[in-house]
């Protein structure tokens, strides 16, 4: 399994964006006390230094000299990392060890540019979008791990799911013999051997095991990364009849559609400027024309890109977004799982 690591370090070269903290200070001068350059707290300029607390996981088997990616993000009031140099900081567990060093420039990302639904700057939807970046850390000390107990080596999937772990046991019966594979639960199956195998023989084992071909069970998700404002969705997920209301937009989504006029379109209804603006004269398939601007009418079986597209085009933010979803969710018309990161 993966370790957590954790660190605080500091960032160099900020535009002015820096902490005001005189703990940033303090630290500051610590550092170059360290390095032989002493200076009093009064002679710095914390404006182009932020603290920050990283953090990163470490998979099993890394080696030392490993890079993996780690988190960092402003502990102070600082309003912006962009441009800085993260000097040398060690990341550690729980039990006190480095296990990685991480150092270098940081990079910040946002959720796209400037449209004429989306009229702000890059990256500005969040608040603290210029106070969270990423770095590579290197690793410097190997993390201990057992591949086998006693006789049996267990595989251990990242997504529990029954049918998956049948799947998965049933190839493993054919190439092993269904007597040494036993599918203990959703997420563990395991493979025994006659007495304690040696290095060679699991690792001969596990060469077998990677060349096999399994189908895993596809589970219905949606992930919305409310910082970035990025939506994963899978194949099989489907949005039932519900009416949600947030802020200036109103979706409704309906068992059919609504009953149309001798002119071919629903009774009542008008198409709203913010979406003939941008999607043309006619409504995106499976999306019934809005009665007033900022309401959004579909018809039920449309799918969750359809819906994000069509927010989009209202002018709906990533917040929005993550609002009206976690509302559709909450409701029960989200058929799947929903995960915000």
């Amino acid at each position: 399994r993966d370790n957590q690591l954790n660190g605080i370090g500091i960032v160099v070269g900020l535009s002015g964006t820096g902490d005001k903290s005189p703990a940033t200070k303090r630290l500051l001068r610590q550092v170059l006390a360290r390095k032989n350059q002493a200076l009093a707290e009064s002679d710095l300029d914390s404006r182009n230094v932020a603290l920050v607390a990283l953090t990163a996981d470490i998979p099993s088997f890394s080696k030392a000299g490993t890079r993996l990616h780690s988190q960092l993000s402003a502990i102070g009031d600082c309003t912006s990392l962009r441009g800085g140099i993260l000097l040398q900081t060690p990341l550690d567990a729980w039990d006190g060890k480095i296990y990685a060093v991480a150092q270098g420039p940081v990079s910040i990302g946002g959720y796209g540019a400037a449209s004429p639904a989306n009229p702000g700057p890059v990256g500005t939807d969040h608040k603290n979008i210029e106070t969270v970046a990423v770095i590579e850390a290197i690793v410097e000390r190997e993390v201990p791990a057992t591949l086998v107990q006693k006789d049996r080596l267990r595989l251990v999937l990242r997504d529990p799911d029954f049918t998956t772990a049948s799947r998965v046991a049933k190839a493993l019966a054919e190439v092993f013999g269904q007597e040494r594979v036993v599918a203990e639960d959703a997420r563990a199956i395991a493979l025994r051997f006659a007495s304690p195998p040696t290095p060679q023989e699991v690792v001969e084992s596990l060469a077998r095991i990677e060349d096999l071909r399994v189908s895993p069970d596809v589970r219905a998700r949606v992930v919305i990364n409310a910082r970035t404002g990025t939506i994963v969705v899978g194949s099989t997920v489907a949005i039932g009849a519900v009416a949600v209301s947030h802020g200036g937009l109103s979706l409704r989504i309906t068992p059919t559609a609504k009953p149309v006029g001798p002119d071919g379109q629903p009774t009542g209804v008008q198409w709203s400027d913010p979406v003939t603006k941008l999607r043309g004269d006619q409504p995106p398939a499976g999306i019934q024309p809005p009665i007033v601007p900022g309401t959004l009418g579909m018809v039920e079986g449309v799918t969750v890109e359809q819906i994000a597209n069509a927010l989009n085009a209202m002018g709906a933010r990533p917040r929005d977004l993550v609002s009206i979803f976690e509302a559709i969710n909450r409701a029960g018309a989200l058929h799947g799982e929903l995960e915000i990161m």
